[in-house]
């Protein structure tokens, strides 16, 4: 039986993690800074009152969090690992931000993909203001796939994969204080309830 990659998956969570994470897991009305998640306040020295809490200084015209997410524009490489079948192979993501927060993820990948063969790179396109409520996103691999920021991170659902051999695939993916993403994903195959295949990835800014 041929291994079910992860790969294709990968890449799209890499992506948009690195937008969902850099918004810190603030909301509005809250004193948490989207930028370096921290909180509380600051004094100019150690007799002087402290002052209230600011936010941080962005780009004039251009929201915080979007801000925020413009940091992490740039190129990614790393590496995903089936766990269940002990497939493994390289991963590529690039970023692009624009002022109005529209995310531009480029993704290329090697190995096999559901067990097939490599698929053509994809470019996918989502508003990184949208995915901290929740936001659907159309992958030619996937499907229909729901991004939204969780706690520390990210949690990709595609529930109606496009293919005969797989159901659907969960994926949580966290952001390191390093600029390192990792994560894990399952998959359930078609027609089955119970999870299938697991595995882990990990990758750096170039």
């Amino acid at each position: 039986m041929r291994q079910p990659g992860m790969n294709r998956t990968v890449a799209l969570a890499v992506g948009v993690v690195l937008v969902a994470g850099s918004c810190g897991g603030s909301t509005a009305g809250t004193s948490t800074s989207v930028v370096s998640g921290e909180t509380g306040t600051f004094s100019a020295s150690s007799t002087a009152t402290p002052a209230p809490t600011s936010a941080p200084t962005a780009t004039a015209g251009i929201d915080p969090i979007i801000e925020a997410a413009r940091a992490t524009v740039g190129e990614y490489a790393g590496e995903w690992t089936n766990t269940t079948f002990g497939s493994t192979g390289p991963m590529t993501a690039s970023i692009d931000v624009a002022d109005d927060g529209t995310v531009t993820l480029a993704m290329d990948l090697g190995g096999l993909v559901f067990g097939e063969s490599d698929p053509d790179p994809e470019v996918l396109t989502f508003g990184a203001l949208d995915v901290i409520q929740g936001v659907d996103v159309e992958s030619a691999v996937f499907g229909t796939v729901t991004l939204k920021q969780s706690l520390g991170g990210l949690t990709m659902s595609a529930p109606d994969v496009p293919s005969s051999r797989i159901g659907s695939v969960q994926i949580i993916v966290a952001l390191g204080r390093d600029g390192t993403v990792s994560g894990t994903y399952e998959i359930i195959f078609e027609g089955e309830t119970a999870v299938g295949a697991e595995g882990v990835f990990a990758l750096s800014r170039r």
